[in-house]
């Protein structure tokens, strides 16, 4: 079955409170992610939230916003719709994780939608996603 990965590492906590991780396909690093905040368990901000770190099913559908195929992470407890997209910054998000070729450590750019997507599709357009909380401590080791 298709696995996806999602290392958040970089908790940035000033400006864009946002989170910084790498993309994994079965295993293979592929691109930058991108959430809103991460949050305690229970407390959501609208549109400002990332989704809680755990195991989810993804699949394939047709969104009917953006008008196009795109991974769609289901059953994520107190959210809907969450798709993994293009953006820059968390206001591109609302909840969903973001990727991109770039980044800077605050922002990306450089979408990676497109070639996350087709690879999903090539894996039969279901699988599963892994979303881990990786932080890294002030000395640049990894914690957790």
């Amino acid at each position: 079955m298709a696995h996806i990965d999602i290392f958040r590492y970089i908790a940035n906590t000033e400006g864009d409170r946002n989170v910084i991780g790498d993309v994994h396909l079965d295993g293979d690093f592929i691109a930058f992610s991108l959430e809103d905040e991460i949050r305690p368990d229970g407390e959501k901000v609208y549109g400002k939230t990332a989704i809680s770190a755990g195991t989810y099913n993804w699949k394939v559908t047709r969104s009917n916003r953006f008008k196009r195929d795109m991974i769609l992470i289901e059953d994520v407890p107190d959210f809907s719709g969450i798709r993994i997209h293009g953006g820059n910054t968390s206001e591109d998000s609302h909840g969903c994780p973001l990727v991109a070729f770039k980044t800077d450590g605050k922002r990306i750019w450089s979408t990676a939608e497109k070639k996350i997507t087709a690879w999903a599709k090539e894996q039969g357009g279901s699988g599963t996603i892994t979303i881990h909380d990786s932080f890294l401590s002030h000395e640049g080791k990894f914690q957790g």
